[in-house]
């Protein structure tokens, strides 16, 4: 597919809690962690290694896709703006320090999740552009409320396990592009998530297909 545009931010802000509570980072232990991002969080240095990362591989971009919504009618193309979460090269926080904290998030219920810097995860994704970009005809696993999984990198040792990219579609039709897929995770696991409704899997751009139809995004 054909990348038409890209921007130079990252797509969800990477705001530093500023928590006191014990566990949490105190106001000048989080100003260090932000400084770890340069002034256009295009890269990240890990405070401990001065080791710089690129997050080049996550910034905003159009591509386009063929659907066809109408069986009876011809296909057609649309574009679609995607983003990627900070989850693509964050995960949870375990027993680092204070300073390695990359952002904070309030859960549902109410608990505070610390993210860290994964480099696991950062180094997958430095081919998820263009994996992104060649969807349109790989098979993916829908889940629920709009979600889709694509399964990577299967060891063939075990039947499901491998990196799994959860995406999300959305449609606003005052928004240019319209169609927006948000890359919300990307991790290793050895089994399917539990939302996943058809193990069998279809083709993405039947399923964008089928999620422009619902839309009512039968013709161009």
């Amino acid at each position: 597919m054909r990348r038409v545009g890209s921007y130079p931010s990252i797509a969800s802000p990477l705001a530093v809690g500023l928590c006191t509570a014990k566990g949490h980072p105190t106001r000048q232990e989080s100003k260090g962690a932000l400084m770890a991002f340069n002034n256009d969080k295009t890269t990240w240095t890990d405070p401990d290694t001065n080791t710089a990362y690129a997050l080049s591989a996550f910034s905003s971009f159009v591509t386009t896709y063929e659907i066809k919504p109408d069986m009876e009618a011809e296909p057609f193309s649309v574009p679609v703006r995607v983003i990627f979460s900070n989850h693509c090269y964050s995960r949870e926080r375990k027993d680092e320090p204070a300073n390695q904290i990359i952002d904070t998030q309030h859960r549902r219920d109410g608990t505070i999740e610390e993210r860290v810097f994964c480099k696991l995860r950062w180094d997958f994704c430095q081919a998820l552009p263009m994996i992104i970009e060649n969807l349109g005809l790989q098979k993916c696993l829908a889940g629920d409320r709009e979600i889709i999984y694509r399964q990577e990198q299967k060891s063939g040792v075990v039947a499901h396990d491998g990196w799994y990219i959860c995406m999300r579609l959305d449609y606003r039709e005052k928004k240019d592009p319209a169609f927006e897929l948000w890359v919300r995770s990307v991790h290793w696991r050895q089994n399917r998530p539990v939302d996943i409704r058809n193990h069998g899997g279809q083709k993405f751009r039947q399923l964008l297909s089928q999620f422009a139809k619902k839309k009512g995004v039968v013709k161009p």
